[in-house]
């Protein structure tokens, strides 16, 4: 990542941070998707600190995680924070990339907990691509107001977008006050 990238010092508190370590040793591959299996452990460390590990597991919640993935620990606590119930019965979906729309949902309940609701959107969301009544409209528009985005430019938040693992540095330093 280049010091001139304007997501530079955001990526940098995320390291710092030890929320990651990068995409390889020497690398953190800003433009990649986050993974669902990726979402989890951001997640987890963002809410529990850099030092969290979860339990192994011997078995898992979902029919797409086996046990023996390096992931499963991680996807099967989020799992029981109650922050995900997956992407269909029983499956997570662990390789598909995190959508703007499901992350607003992540971020927020990884923030406050798995009861918390956002306050309804009543009838203009903030975002011109977002309608009330989408199934992530209130939390994009709590989102906003929280300040931890600003949508993807143009009035927009592209909900169908896949966060890219820069914009994801922004968006974890914000939602958990990262240094």
């Amino acid at each position: 990542v280049p010091i001139t990238s304007i997501y530079w010092q955001w990526i940098e508190r995320l390291y710092a941070a030890e929320i990651t370590a990068g995409c390889t040793p020497t690398a953190f591959c800003p433009d990649n998707p986050v993974s669902r299996a990726q979402m989890a452990i951001f997640l987890e460390r963002g809410m529990n600190g850099s030092d969290f590990e979860p339990p192994a597991v011997t078995v898992t919640s979902f029919n797409d995680v086996p046990a023996s993935s390096i992931y499963a620990p991680w996807i099967e606590q989020l799992y029981d924070d109650g922050i995900t119930a997956g992407c269909g019965f029983r499956v997570y979906c662990p390789n598909d990339p995190v959508t703007r729309a499901q992350m607003a949902i992540f971020l927020l309940r990884a923030k406050y907990g798995e009861d918390y609701q956002p306050p309804a959107e009543g009838n203009f969301t903030g975002f011109a691509d977002v309608a009330p009544g989408d199934f992530a409209a209130a939390w994009i528009k709590q989102l906003a107001a929280q300040g931890i985005t600003a949508g993807c430019g143009g009035y927009n938040y592209c909900p169908g977008q896949a966060v890219t693992r820069a914009q994801m540095a922004v968006f974890l330093v914000r939602t958990f006050n990262l240094p």
